[in-house]
């Protein structure tokens, strides 16, 4: 990013421009190709309108000390460029751009306002656009409204109080880029659709603030990064094919990330760490997989901390689900439908829980849980299922049901005292493998079909 300084707006001056203040009004119109225009008020409530038609052409527009101000800008042609600047304003300042053509850029600038906006809008093929507020501020918003195709769009607020960006993309091939930091209140908000898009949202060390992106389309992408942050929450949503999801919220507290995926092909990769984090995590297609990145996978994961609770929900064909809880108090939720559907999930540490539910053929899960006090659930319909579950601590519970199918298999390890272990099975094939040892141990067993086995070793 760049800024002109008012030294070097004053040499703009000379080719075409007004230094104005006391509540000034500055309107310049140019036509044709290679022409400059430049703009400097100081200390006013003043207005600049820049319209320019025609290729090569450039605008400047600067505001310092000023209050209630507005610089609108537009362009027609190709190969434009706008800059706008707002410094050190006491309120209430706002920047227009508007390009129209191929090859354009476009920049604003806006420091230590409150209550101000900049937003540039563009249309056509191949265009740019930038906005940067930078420290302090309270109360701005920055608009970045883009159609056509290959469009790049940023926003970037720092030391920010109730900040919000907002960009918007329609086309293909287009690439938002969101950044909030060390702020209060803020919220970003991306929309892409189309074809090839991709994103970036970064929140750092930012507190209750939120983001929002929604892709349509194929061959998204969308990362969001809200770490060393408190009370934050990141939505994603996607529709359409080989959509990726990059969410981190790390050294975070009271935070959350819902994701939304519904294609073919979709993966995303998720790391939480810290205290009372939620994930909600939703696939329905064909090939969805979630990982827990530790950065990334595939089979690393996932939450660490205190009191973290995560829900899987996939509906579809070869979809599989890896998370890792590592710390105290954890909760997961896992639900799969569909066929060739894999879960796999370690716990550890003190009362950790788990529910799973496992709907269609060739579905497997695997809980590993270490601790006191853990709780695993089952249930499996279908066949070529297979359930384990490996405990250990005191007062692990354990009940699992498979109904109905063929060639399940059911396998519960607990060690030390006061486990509980129910085995419930229906089909044919079934195998169930119980292993208790402690006191005060109980293991139930029930099998429904034709050559179905049953171990229980108590000791």
């Amino acid at each position: 990013m760049f800024k002109l300084t008012p030294l070097t707006a004053a040499i703009l001056v000379v080719l075409s421009a007004q230094a104005l203040a006391d509540n000034s009004l500055s309107t310049q119109q140019q036509s044709g190709q290679g022409n400059d225009a430049a703009v400097v008020q100081i200390t006013a409530t003043s207005v600049i309108d820049q319209y320019q038609a025609g290729d090569y052409n450039a605008g400047y527009a600067e505001q310092l000390f000023e209050n209630g101000s507005s610089i609108q800008q537009q362009q027609l042609g190709a190969f434009n460029i706008s800059h706008a600047s707002q410094s050190i304003g006491e309120g209430g300042n706002v920047a227009l751009q508007q390009q129209q053509g191929t090859g354009n850029f476009s920049f604003v600038y806006q420091e230590s306002q409150d209550s101000g906006s900049a937003t540039t809008q563009q249309f056509g093929d191949s265009n740019e656009a930038n906005v940067e507020q930078l420290y302090p501020g309270i109360g701005n918003n920055a608009i970045v409204i883009q159609y056509g195709t290959a469009n790049y769009g940023t926003a970037e607020q720092v030391l920010h109080n109730a900040g919000q960006i907002n960009i918007y993309q329609a086309g293909e091939s287009n690439y938002a880029y969101g950044d909030q930091r060390n702020g209060l209140g803020g919220s970003i908000n991306i929309t892409q659709m189309g074809e090839f898009n991709g994103n970036e949202v970064w929140q750092d060390s930012q507190t209750a603030s939120q983001a929002t992106i929604q892709q349509y389309g194929q061959a998204n992408e969308a990362v969001v990064d809200q770490s060393f942050g408190e009370n934050n929450m990141a939505q994603v949503f996607q529709v359409g094919d080989l959509n990726a999801i990059y969410a981190d919220q790390y050294e975070s507290t009271a935070s959350s990330l819902a994701l939304y995926q519904q294609g073919s092909g979709n993966v995303h990769f998720t790391y939480q760490s810290g205290e009372n984090l939620v994930l909600n995590a939703t696939s329905l297609g064909n090939d969805n997989k979630v990982y827990a990145s530790n950065w990334k996978g595939p089979q690393e994961g996932g939450q660490f901390g205190l009191d973290q609770r995560a829900t899987i929900n996939q509906a579809g064909s070869g979809n599989v689900a890896n998370f890792t809880q590592d710390g105290v108090g954890h909760v997961m939720t896992t639900q799969q439908n569909g066929s060739g559907n894999q879960t796999k999930v370690s716990q550890a540490e003190n009362y950790n829980e788990l529910y799973f539910d496992q709907n269609g053929s060739d579905n497997l899960l695997i809980a590993d849980q270490r601790g006191t006090a853990n709780l695993a659930q089952g249930f499996s319909n279908g066949s070529g299922n297979s359930t384990s579950f490996d405990q250990s601590g005191d007062g692990n519970q354990a009940y699992t049901a498979q109904l109905y199918g063929s060639d399940n298999q059911i396998t519960v390890k607990q060690a030390d005292s006061m486990n509980v272990a129910y085995v419930t099975q229906g089909g044919d094939g079934n195998m169930a493998t119980v292993d208790q040892s402690g006191t005060g141990q109980m293991a139930t067993v029930q099998q429904f079909g034709a050559a179905n086995q049953a171990s229980v070793l108590q000791q």
